[in-house]
């Protein structure tokens, strides 16, 4: 055999280690980052958790380097009736007792409490749609979560400088606000803020807790009518399920109120007050407390202790008015509001979102 076929013969062998290698260790290199499996509980669907859970979910998705998913047999969503808020302790001790989870969230403060109460000290825990986690008693302060394997994001003072706004505009003396007699059911109502201002600024809070954990319309319009009976000159609109705009004619409880020329103001965004509420908080931009929550998540599923991860967003509230509900009630806007309203409804009209549901 020729010298030439022995030195061929020599560099197939020094290379095909070499290819070997490469062919063992290609996928591996090529591979994906692991997924991250995240759960989720809520007591019950609510219009704020689902946009909130999807703006979530988008900013999650627009960060390729962190690969997740939502394993359908991890979240769950009892319903709002009171047998169904019962199980909330079961299903939350469910997830915790999982060994496959890396996140899970708690939508809504019962849901979050209930979490906490089954905690397993481990298993990384995210609070999100909680109208106040502080007033709450979910975490110990706005710079600490008060638990190693816990957070979540916290606006402070954004309902406090809500009454004292729409009361500047209003001057009202007495405020009527619907509730559900339970500690989230005060806090979600920010039934102490209101209180704490009205003592500052010295007006009354007519408070009717009397709803069942539903919320349902009939109970709402109870209350209405009986808060009108004791004087309610003003109402603040929270976050019940009667004015849930997913299952609810909220434009005929706007509609009512507007009849009873009861100036109103709507805590969660502007497309309220496009349907007829007096005022309220301006749009409410959810991606960037999707983007803001999801930098949580992506700080704990890198490798980071949930209680060293920043809570505290600060936020500054936007004001939207309705001008022909100004004039269906008889309200006529101090001019200085007309030119600092971030948003101005001429018309009441259901918002496109809402026709389509």
């Amino acid at each position: 055999m020729s010298r030439s076929f022995f030195s061929s013969i020599l560099r197939v062998l020094i290379l095909v280690p070499g290819v070997i290698f490469t062919l063992s260790f290609a996928p591996a290199l090529a591979q994906d980052p692991p997924v991250k499996r995240i759960g989720y509980l809520e007591a019950g669907r609510f219009w704020l958790f689902d946009r909130t859970f999807a703006a979530f979910q988008q900013a999650l998705a627009d960060r390729p380097e962190v690969g997740v998913a939502y394993p359908p047999d991890a979240h769950h969503s009892p319903g709002w009736e009171p047998e169904n808020m019962a199980r909330l302790p079961e299903l939350a001790e469910k997830l915790m007792r999982r060994g496959d989870l890396d996140l899970v969230v708690g939508m809504g403060t019962a849901a979050v409490k209930a979490l906490l109460a089954q905690n397993n000290g481990h298993t990384p825990i995210l609070g999100m749609g909680m109208a106040d986690p502080v007033a709450a008693g979910v975490v110990r302060g706005v710079a600490d979560s008060g638990v190693d394997n816990f957070t979540c994001q916290v606006i402070a003072d954004r309902w406090t400088s809500m009454f004292r706004v729409f009361h500047d505009v209003v001057r009202f003396r007495k405020l009527g606000i619907l509730y559900q007699n339970t500690p989230e059911g005060r806090v979600y109502a920010a039934l102490d803020d209101a209180r704490s201002v009205a003592s500052e600024l010295g007006f009354d809070v007519l408070a009717f807790g009397r709803l069942s954990s539903a919320e349902t319309d009939d109970e709402c319009r109870q209350g209405l009518a009986r808060l009108r009976e004791e004087g309610m000159d003003a109402f603040f609109i929270g976050p019940l399920n009667c004015f849930d705009r997913e299952t609810n004619d909220v434009g005929a409880l706007l509609q009512l109120l507007n009849d009873w020329k009861i100036p109103t103001f709507a805590r969660d965004g502007s497309e309220f007050v496009a349907a007829g509420a007096l005022m309220g908080f301006s749009t409410w931009n959810f991606g960037p407390t999707g983007q803001f929550l999801a930098n949580q998540a992506v700080a704990v599923l890198n490798g980071a202790k949930p209680r060293s991860v920043p809570m505290l967003d600060r936020v500054e509230p936007t004001i939207a008015i309705n001008l022909e509900t100004a004039v269906r009630i008889g309200f006529p806007f101090p001019l200085d509001v007309l030119v600092v309203a971030d948003e101005i409804f001429e018309h009441t009209a259901l918002p496109d979102a809402w026709k389509e549901r």
